[in-house]
C-alpha cells in the first residue's frame, strides 16, 4: 500500500532503516531503499538518534565530536554487568542529545516533532550465551511523540 504525506515546507531525511513494522519480528536493514522513501517528525528523530548512538565517537574525520562512546565501551570490555549498561548508555545518550541540540541550533528553527526531548533506556537484557546486549530505548520529541527502538548489539564478555 502506497501512502502519500504532504512534506511541503518540511525538511526530510532519506529513510535508512528499511523494513520497520509496528509489531512482530522483522529484519530491518540499513540501506537506501526505494526512491522516495523519506521520513520526518518522530521517525526522523528516532533514525538520527539511532545513527548517532551507533556511530563511534571520533570515527568521522571531518566531525570528530559526532557519535557516541557506547560501541567503543563494549569493545573495550567496559560493559560486563547490568550497572555498566546503564552507566554507559546514559553517558552515550547524553552526548547524542547534545549533538542533536547543536544540530538543531545550527539549522535554526525545527518543528517540535523533529527536536529530541529525551531518550530513555526502558529495558535491556544481557544474553551472554548469544553474546548480545538487547536494548529497548524510548525516544521522545518536544511535541510529545515517541518511538520505541529495539537494538540488539553484539558484545563480547570476558
Amino acid at each position: 500500500m502506497v501512502t502519500s504525506v504532504d512534506y511541503t515546507g518540511r525538511a526530510v531525511d532519506q529513510l535508512i532503516f528499511q523494513g520497520v513494522v509496528a509489531v512482530g519480528d522483522q529484519l530491518v536493514a540499513t540501506g537506501w531503499g526505494e526512491a522516495g522513501e523519506m521520513c520526518t517528525g518522530v521517525q526522523k528523530v528516532a533514525q538520527t538518534w539511532t545513527s548517532l548512538f551507533l556511530t563511534d565517537l571520533g570515527s568521522i574525520p571531518h566531525d570528530l565530536p559526532r557519535g557516541s562512546s557506547f560501541l567503543p565501551a563494549i569493545r573495550m570490555g567496559r560493559i560486563q554487568v547490568d550497572e555498566d549498561v546503564e552507566a554507559e548508555f546514559n553517558l552515550a545518550a547524553d552526548r547524542v542529545s547534545r549533538t542533536m541540540d547543536q544540530d538543531a541550533a545550527d539549522v535554526g528553527t525545527l518543528p517540535d516533532d523533529e527536536r529530541l526531548d529525551e531518550a530513555i533506556l526502558v529495558d535491556f537484557r544481557i544474553d551472554q550465551a548469544a553474546s548480545k546486549l538487547y536494548l529497548i530505548v524510548n525516544v521522545r520529541t518536544i511535541a510529545g511523540d515517541a518511538r520505541t527502538i529495539f537494538l540488539p548489539v553484539p558484545v563480547s564478555f570476558r
